[in-house]
């Protein structure tokens, strides 16, 4: 499909090659204090050390004169597995941020909610956190056979615990609840959404969507249950029928055109070992691995393995925007060629 300007708009376009927006996403650490059975990462990279710690907030300090909008997502493994690292480089982008008053920032945070009591919460607010998503995968019991602790415990109650604690503050955040679908869940999921809606609807800071699991490779691949063709698309609208209005997002699919975090000329994953690459999916695939960030704060890209991925700007093709792994060239498998670069608009 090719994009106009009917489902692109011009601003839009410019916005994701512009080096006036920069998003990092950062993994402070690989590790995870959870073992869910579906999980495609295979943790062996531990936490985020020195030099790459150095490298982001050289990175930032040397970008943030020029940027209009920082977003930094945090990602793992599970990110409060390493909160050190993540209150060093947050304090240093807010000091920054006092001198840039006109810079609109932004961190995020994908976690499991297990370590995001109360406490924690305040410390992060403080820290410019103000927005997570948080997945369950149905209710008590069932949750507890998918969404397990590394030791094989349970842990539903402990992230339900966390989100009851969160509604009973009045800091400024919103978290999204990512309800994980399959065909062995649906059945608890009526109960779990019932007890959402009891809890959740009247406070704004909370917002819900259904995410179906897709077997994405990792150790347990091809043995767990995944939904498949029309019956998935199906399932998922009986599902929203039954969330109140007041917390449900817009589904992701009505959003057109939707434009990956990867095929953005402005986008990076930083992983805890220092290496670059666009898609936190595919964090083992080669054509993900497009450089590494130095420690006085350069990224170091194979511009032949970076270029595949925000083809889709240049080629004016949507679904290379929606997903660019979509018929990845073979050829960007080649490139070896590490200089020092700097995306420019267009």
């Amino acid at each position: 499909m090719q994009y106009t300007n009917d489902n692109l708009d011009t601003k839009k376009l410019l916005q994701i090659m512009s080096n006036e927006y920069l998003e990092l996403i950062i993994l402070p650490t690989e590790q995870c204090n959870f073992r869910c059975t579906y999980c495609y990462e295979d943790f062996s990279i531990g936490k985020m050390q020195r030099p790459t710690i150095d490298g982001i907030k050289n990175l930032i300090s040397k970008r943030m004169p020029e940027l209009k909008i920082l977003k930094i997502s945090w990602f793992g493994g599970e990110p409060l597995a390493a909160k050190d690292v993540i209150a060093e480089i947050c304090q240093h982008i807010i000091e920054l941020k006092s001198q840039f008053p006109k810079l609109h920032y932004e961190s995020v945070m994908t976690t499991n909610g297990y370590h995001l009591n109360q406490a924690m919460l305040h410390k992060l607010s403080v820290l410019g956190m103000n927005d997570y998503q948080i997945s369950l995968d149905g209710h008590d019991e069932v949750h507890n056979q998918t969404r397990i602790r590394a030791d094989g415990a349970g842990t539903f109650q402990k992230i339900w615990e966390n989100l009851l604690a969160a509604k009973n503050t009045d800091l400024d955040f919103g978290i999204m609840i990512r309800i994980h679908v399959t065909p062995d869940n649906i059945a608890s999921l009526p109960i779990l959404i019932n007890r959402i809606n009891l809890n959740f609807r009247n406070d704004p800071r909370f917002r819900l969507f259904f995410k179906a699991i897709e077997d994405l490779g990792g150790p347990n691949s091809k043995s767990f249950n995944v939904l498949k063709g029309k019956d998935k698309q199906t399932i998922l609208n009986e599902l929203y029928t039954l969330v109140d209005p007041k917390i449900l997002i817009e589904k992701i699919e009505n959003k057109k055109p939707y434009i990956c975090y990867a095929a953005q000329g402005n986008s990076f994953v930083i992983r805890a070992n220092g290496k670059l690459g666009k898609c936190t999916v595919a964090l083992n695939d080669m054509r993900n691995d497009i450089g590494h960030l130095s420690a006085d704060g350069h990224f170091m890209i194979d511009n032949k393995k970076f270029q595949p991925w925000v083809r889709g700007v240049s080629n004016f093709n949507l679904k290379n925007l929606e997903c660019p792994m979509v018929n990845f060239p073979n050829h960007a498998v080649l490139g070896r060629q590490i200089i020092p670069v700097k995306v420019e608009n267009g």
